[in-house]
């Protein structure tokens, strides 16, 4: 019989402390995202509604973009 098994798996993560990464990549990128934005969160229906404001011009590494391109992904799942 094998022993314990210390770390949780899931099938697409894998192992809980690769989700962890992934969150903490989350965190960090809604964090910089607020200090962009600089006003507090809005409701969404409230955001899709209104007018698109001015333009924010930002660089951000490819990494970034990716991680921001998988949280819409994963918000259009959820909805």
């Amino acid at each position: 019989m094998p022993g314990p098994v210390s770390d949780s798996y899931d099938p697409e993560w894998g192992t809980s402390s690769n989700a962890a990464e992934i969150q903490d990549a989350l965190t960090y990128m809604h964090t910089k995202l607020g200090n962009v934005i600089g006003s507090p969160p809005k409701h969404i229906l409230e955001v899709v509604s209104m007018d698109p404001g001015p333009m924010i011009t930002v660089e951000m590494p490819e990494q970034e973009w990716r991680l921001l391109r998988f949280a819409c992904e994963r918000a259009r799942e959820n909805l």
